[in-house]
């Protein structure tokens, strides 16, 4: 254990330490973390965290510490997040870098990351999302990593434009033939992001744990769902573009089956407004066709034409097809 090391534990334990290690789980120089995993002789296991990062500031911890106690009310298992002993998420020189330090406590359960199909546990993961969102909390500003309209910290545009923009220059490679159905699906885009933005706000909102990545789905021995952690893309999001963008299907007709699924799971937990009915083809429309899942396929189609207008056909049949999500969420 070096100096750096052991100060940054002593902002939040005076106990004894038994053993440690240290995890780095950055992403570069513009995305600094690292986790100690500490044990004590009297508190037990606990994780030391240091991130120097655009998103990590002692406002948004002190925001995911809420957010997961209020995933703990409801029922569900968050391990806690804990200011230092003087009671803040102090901003540190740590290995180079300027560093929000907090600490949590050692999960008592493990991650669903080794379960070879953890579609069984989506069922529980809608009803928990549900769940929350029907509580509409607005304990907090700061946007989920999921936002539409506006920016995540250390973002210059909210995903789903990102990748309408991609598809927009990946389309320029393509052959001369299809220039004329790829500008009219950029152009629809932009036409239904505008008409979502005029009434998007006004739609009910609640604050997610924003990210169903297996690794953050915690299990039991028995592989039950208990809970979920790492809020690190956790905030303040609207439920329907919240749920669509959780949902992956290997194709575009697949995924759309489960959104209504799940639509009709949640609707026993959360009551949708004539406004949310009215605006989910639109968010729909905005979010997925030109979404990286179907950018990805279409760049896989290579050069072979019959394939890429297959592909571009079923991305663009998904920005106009009449989908009855009134009857799902009723």
């Amino acid at each position: 254990m070096n100096n750096e090391e052991q100060t940054l534990i002593r902002l939040f334990t005076s106990d004894t330490v038994k053993e440690f290690r240290t995890v780095d789980t950055g992403h570069g120089d513009d995305d600094f973390r690292e986790a100690i995993f500490v044990e004590t002789e009297s508190f037990g296991k606990l994780v030391i965290k240091a991130a120097g990062n655009a998103f990590t500031t002692p406002d948004s911890v002190r925001m995911w510490q809420r957010c997961a106690e209020e995933y703990r009310k409801l029922g569900y298992y968050s391990p806690q997040i804990f200011a230092s002993l003087s009671g803040e998420f102090p901003v540190v020189d740590y290995k180079g870098h300027r560093c929000v330090a907090y600490a949590e406590e050692y999960s008592k359960y493990g991650s669903a990351e080794h379960v070879k199909d953890a579609r069984y546990l989506n069922d529980d993961l809608y009803i928990m999302t549900a769940r929350i969102a029907a509580k509409r909390f607005d304990y907090t500003d700061i946007p989920s990593g999921y936002t539409l309209f506006d920016l995540y910290p250390g973002d210059e545009m909210d995903e789903v434009t990102c990748n309408a923009l991609d598809f927009r220059e990946y389309c320029k490679t393509l052959p001369e033939r299809f220039r004329e159905q790829t500008d009219r699906m950029f152009q629809r885009w932009e036409e239904n992001r505008r008409e979502l933005e005029k009434i998007y706000f006004k739609l009910p909102f609640s604050v997610f744990q924003a990210d169903f990545n297996p690794t953050n789905v915690l299990i039991d021995e028995d592989g039950r769902f208990v809970g979920i952690y790492d809020f690190n893309l956790a905030g303040r999001d609207q439920f329907l573009n919240y749920l669509f963008r959780e949902i992956l299907g290997s194709t575009m007709e697949k995924e759309l089956a489960e959104i209504l699924r799940a639509l009709r799971i949640v609707r026993e937990y959360y009551t949708f407004s004539e406004e949310e009915i009215a605006a989910a083809p639109l968010i729909y429309r905005c979010v997925k066709p030109l979404w990286f899942c179907p950018v990805d396929d279409l760049k896989n189609a290579g050069t072979d034409p019959e394939a890429i207008q297959k592909q571009l056909d079923e991305m663009e049949y998904a920005q106009v097809r009449e989908i009855d999500f009134a009857s799902a969420m009723k």
